[in-house]
């Protein structure tokens, strides 16, 4: 049997490739603002306040879902890890009052 502490080392080394891989994604997604962002200021330095041309309204539908497509990834990055849920300690009652929380509990939330 491993002793404790090679556990725990082993332990620390997959949080912090957790922690490394978390980093990556996110800078990543920052990346991928900083060049739509980019792209837009070019693109608003050759617009007038007039009507797009094809050329330029292809330009921003493209654009648009280049940033669906980034938001899309960005929220999905914690897809499939959901914290476990922790129950609230019990309040303990009082004999003769009302269980605490319950409805007829007027001070904790009762109707």
């Amino acid at each position: 049997m491993a002793k404790i502490s090679d556990e725990l080392d082993d332990v620390q080394r997959r949080i912090q490739a957790a922690r490394e891989a978390q980093d990556a994604s996110n800078q990543n997604v920052r990346d991928a603002l900083t060049r739509l962002e980019a792209k837009v200021a070019e693109l608003e330095t050759i617009i007038n306040d007039g009507e797009a041309s094809p050329e330029v309204q292809a330009k921003l539908d493209e654009l648009k879902s280049a940033a669906d497509d980034v938001r899309t990834a960005a929220e999905s990055a914690d897809d499939g890890y959901e914290p476990p849920v922790v129950e609230p300690a019990p309040v303990p009652g009082v004999e003769g009052e009302p269980e605490p929380g319950s409805v007829a509990d007027r001070q904790r939330g009762g109707f």
